[in-house]
């Protein structure tokens, strides 16, 4: 394996166990965020069960209004594991460009710290909502976050995943950088940058999924991402998010003529914490 997987795989002891997947859909403040002060810290981890449901529209592509879909939202935490957001405050601390719901360990939290280990089934052979019970070839992605909140308004993150099968996913390397700025104690706008860096093997595998693509066939950087979201808590367990997003394929080797896609969600969500 390469040094991202062994950086993956050392950071799993300290877990206890292997996780699977990150990150959130949407959340709300367990207090109130006020524009003057810094946010509350994080709750401490408790073995209790806690939840959020919601429901969302996805327009994955706005030039193709026909996409548009009506999705529930589910969000389950018992102690360090969780799948989807249930803690709204770590939404305001740790908020980034990058998410991805699924099965997550929560391995270390600071002040300014957060760090997850997850795993998660990949599809070689198509995209997915469910990969693992589509078929075609499929591979087991390891996948380390950071995020580290260096003032009260700038975050910073970084994502690293590793095919660890060896099967064609390869490996990624993606930074990112989000802006908060909070308009009232109940509601903040954020703007999310990205990059992803990969290896042949996982540009060349994400091109089959999308025929026609032309990605670059080489190790290099190969798509950009940037969004901005709205929040806003109307109660302390119900929120409301808005999010419009634009992502590309960069460096292809044959030219793709493909625009960058455009994208949005609007979400409502109950949280019982």
């Amino acid at each position: 394996m390469n040094l991202v997987l062994l950086v993956l795989l050392a950071l799993l002891p300290g877990a206890g166990s292997v996780a699977f997947a990150q990150t959130p859909d949407v959340t709300t403040a367990a207090e109130p965020l006020s524009a003057d002060t810094e946010p509350a810290q994080p709750p401490s981890t408790t073995s209790r069960w806690d939840y959020s449901l919601g429901a969302k529209v996805d327009m994955g592509n706005l030039r193709q209004p026909g996409q548009m879909s009506l999705r529930p939202t589910l969000g389950l935490r018992y102690g360090r594991w969780r799948v989807g957001t249930v803690e709204g405050a770590n939404w305001y601390r740790f908020g980034q460009a990058l998410q991805d719901s699924a099965l997550t360990y929560d391995w270390l939290k600071k002040s300014n710290w957060q760090t997850a280990l997850s795993a998660s089934v990949i599809n070689l052979d198509q995209d997915a909502d469910f990969d693992a019970f589509k078929s075609g070839r499929k591979t087991l992605r390891l996948r380390a976050n950071l995020d580290y909140r260096f003032s009260r308004q700038w975050l910073t993150g970084l994502s690293l995943t590793q095919d660890v099968l060896g099967r064609g996913d390869g490996t990624t390397v993606s930074p990112t950088v989000t802006y908060i700025q909070p308009l009232d104690e109940d509601s903040a706008m954020l703007l999310s940058a990205y990059t992803t860096w990969g290896t042949a093997t996982h540009w060349q595998s994400t091109a089959a999924r999308a025929p026609g693509s032309a990605l670059r066939q080489d190790a290099g950087l190969g798509s950009w991402g940037a969004q901005i979201t709205y929040r806003h808590r109307w109660t302390p367990r119900w929120a409301f998010y808005s999010q419009l997003s634009a992502s590309q394929f960069i460096n292809p080797m044959l030219p793709s003529g493909q625009a960058a896609v455009v994208g949005g969600q609007l979400g409502v969500i109950y949280f019982s914490h």
